[in-house]
């Protein structure tokens, strides 16, 4: 049995880029890790420019998530200044700002997932330095507010961390599921599993797809991330699809 550290990320709106874009920022219908790993920094108090605090906790955890509901996709738009300062002009901000003619304004658009509910599971590395008890205590009473993906995408929920014993990722998501009885998920209630490892799917020979995803979180300060494989299959609540040794109590 491995130990396992199960959330619930519920938001009005969440975003998880992966590509990088000034013009047009997409996101992904599920978390990403570097999202994963950024929201357990956040409730550790771990700071962005803390390079070895940060890079401590990504080598510490393994993620997987459950995406029960990935919400319908809003496009939104922000208008933005370029500051004459970057062609060498200006020596400060406030300067800059002062010589309005100079200003050019351009639209972004960011593009969010609206009413989304997903679960996320977190296991311990051989080279955890943060063990999943701390970061369970830190989900319940977090030093820094919650986000999915950016400032705007608050949680809507307390994340109810639970550590379960189960031999894969999808064992700890049903045996979370049936210990909230809060989320009242109906016994159909079906989704998309992504793990780090195949072995996390739980039924290895069962149909399931490999992406390669660039989220690895390498230097939080300048934004660098590194590509990894990711399992992905189908997962249903339903007691017939448990997975043999799992505790459904």
């Amino acid at each position: 049995m491995t130990r396992w550290l199960v959330v619930t990320l519920a938001a009005p709106f969440a975003s998880f880029g992966e590509e990088a874009g000034n013009a047009q920022r997409g996101t992904a219908d599920r978390p990403t890790r570097s999202a994963l790993v950024g929201l357990a920094g956040a409730a550790l108090g771990i700071r962005r420019t803390d390079a070895e605090a940060q890079t401590a906790l990504a080598a510490s955890l393994a993620v997987a998530s459950w995406t029960l509901d990935a919400g319908t996709l809003l496009s939104d738009f922000h208008t933005y200044q370029s500051l004459p300062n970057a062609r060498g002009g200006r020596a400060t901000r406030a300067l800059a700002l002062a010589s309005a003619n100079d200003l050019v304004t351009s639209i972004t658009r960011r593009e969010y997932r609206s009413d989304v509910l997903y679960f996320a599971a977190y296991r311990e590395t051989e080279a955890a330095s943060v063990s999943l008890d701390k970061l369970s205590a830190a989900f319940a009473q977090p030093v820094f507010s919650l986000y999915l993906g950016r400032k705007s995408c608050p949680v809507s929920r307390p994340l109810n961390p639970v550590v379960v014993d189960a031999p894969n990722a999808a064992s700890a998501f049903r045996v979370y599921a049936r210990r909230d009885a809060r989320l009242a998920l109906p016994s159909g209630s079906r989704g998309t599993l992504a793990t780090e490892a195949r072995e996390d799917l739980g039924e290895t020979d069962a149909p399931h797809r490999v992406h390669l995803r660039v989220d690895d979180p390498g230097d939080r300060v300048v934004w660098q991330f590194s590509s990894r494989r990711e399992y992905v299959r189908g997962l249903a609540l339903d007691s017939a699809s448990a997975t043999p040794g799992e505790d459904l109590t």
